[in-house]
């Protein structure tokens, strides 16, 4: 995730040649000899971008800020999906010939516009936690209609659906493919508000029609539909139905569970348990840094343990047997994963829950991914199972 934007900071990231063409694209002129400037003296530069319009000002820092946001390695692998998408085969190797991500991402935008939109969504949808994702994974395996008219429909549905709220007079779909995936990106209008904001030397009250956000994510190959709708929980089990109505032509679609699957903590129930990581995954140490466990006399008494696997990755389970603790079931796990370090970089960590039934906080992409290939191999990633009631 990029770091917090600031003029300067951004000026010295991005390569003199790449401000140059941004500048020259926007007919903006500096009047700077870029050519003389070093990498890390930008005060010029901000100068002159301190002295132009204040509207001019306010629309070049808005893309800057949209540059900077992309600029890491989420951004990077966003911009390359959507260019897989096009089929654009050169656009990987453009980007390998360029050092620093604001370069990578600079050039992205003057170069690839049409990949834009789409890089930032999917970015953003990376970012949303897991745990404000509704996951059913019992729909049939159909192809979605993604026509503009299967678009349209949809659109309207949810603006219907919150109608009834007062609100949602307007709403957009935006659908993008991703590998095996369709996401949808839905923005109903919310209710009105008022707002005090500076217009020029002016400080006026104006109204505002924001939008909410209400992501879908639909898998054929998994049966499933993942929905991002934060504050809006209720409407979910309804956003499901209109979804299968628009996108997958079902006239009905019967009430179903939030996500099936079960995370077996059952192995890391034994002190020798020890992740199976595969060389390819590029992880170098993964252990459980904290435990939850709900005792089997009482499943409302809870007992938590954490301990420090810096230098130990069995230290936790040798306080639990410290401890001589009651008969109990792990129901959380806490689980940190180091990474092989890239050269001249420190290595890269990843923390993480695993709470069962079916919660973890893990996203299906990048370094994500691959923890969750180590968890399938060490027999903890989700299994489709009938819920026992043994744990809780």
């Amino acid at each position: 995730m990029a770091s917090q934007y600031s003029h300067l900071h951004f000026f010295r990231r991005v390569p003199n040649e790449l401000l140059s063409r941004y500048f020259e694209a926007r007919d903006v002129g500096l009047e700077i000899e870029w050519e003389k400037l070093k990498p890390t003296e930008m005060e010029p530069v901000l100068d002159g971008f301190l002295q132009l319009e204040d509207t001019q000002q306010a629309e070049i820092e808005a893309e800057f800020q949209d540059i900077h946001a992309l600029a890491s390695e989420g951004g990077v692998r966003a911009l390359l999906d959507e260019a897989a998408f096009h089929g654009d085969d050169g656009f990987c190797e453009a980007l390998e010939a360029l050092d620093g991500f604001h370069a990578k991402v600079m050039w992205a935008f003057l170069e690839k516009p049409l990949y834009w939109r789409g890089a930032s969504m999917f970015l953003h949808a990376d970012n949303v936690s897991a745990s404000y994702w509704k996951k059913r994974n019992d729909l049939p395996a159909l192809p979605p209609h993604v026509e503009d008219d299967d678009i349209s429909a949809l659109a309207k549905a949810i603006s219907a659906l919150f109608r009834k709220e007062g609100r949602g007079k307007n709403c957009k779909v935006e659908p993008y493919r991703r590998h095996n995936r369709e996401y949808f990106f839905a923005y109903p209008e919310d209710f009105a508000q008022l707002g005090i904001e500076w217009v020029s030397n002016t400080l006026k009250t104006l109204a505002h029609h924001p939008a909410f956000e209400i992501i879908f994510v639909y898998c054929e190959k998994e049966d499933s539909l993942d929905i991002y709708a934060p504050r809006n929980t209720k409407a979910v089990p309804e956003l499901q139905r209109i979804f299968a109505k628009h996108i997958l032509k079902l006239d009905t679609l019967a009430d179903g569970s939030i996500d099936k699957r079960v995370y077996d903590l059952a192995p890391a129930q034994n002190a020798e348990f020890s992740f199976t990581i595969a060389p390819e995954l590029g992880i170098t140490n993964a252990a459980v840094t904290r435990m939850r466990l709900t005792l089997k006399s009482n499943k409302k008494q809870r007992i938590t343990l954490e301990a420090d696997a810096a230098t130990n990755p069995k230290a936790i389970y040798e306080l639990r047997d410290k401890l001589n603790l009651p008969p109990h079931f792990i129901t959380q796990l806490a689980v940190k994963v180091t990474f092989e370090a890239e050269a001249g970089k420190r290595a890269k960590s990843r923390t993480f829950n695993i709470t069962y039934p079916n919660s973890c906080a893990l996203n299906h992409d990048g370094l994500d991914l691959k923890i969750r290939k180590m968890l399938a191999a060490s027999g903890i990633e989700p299994r489709l199972l009938e819920f026992d009631g043994e744990a809780a």
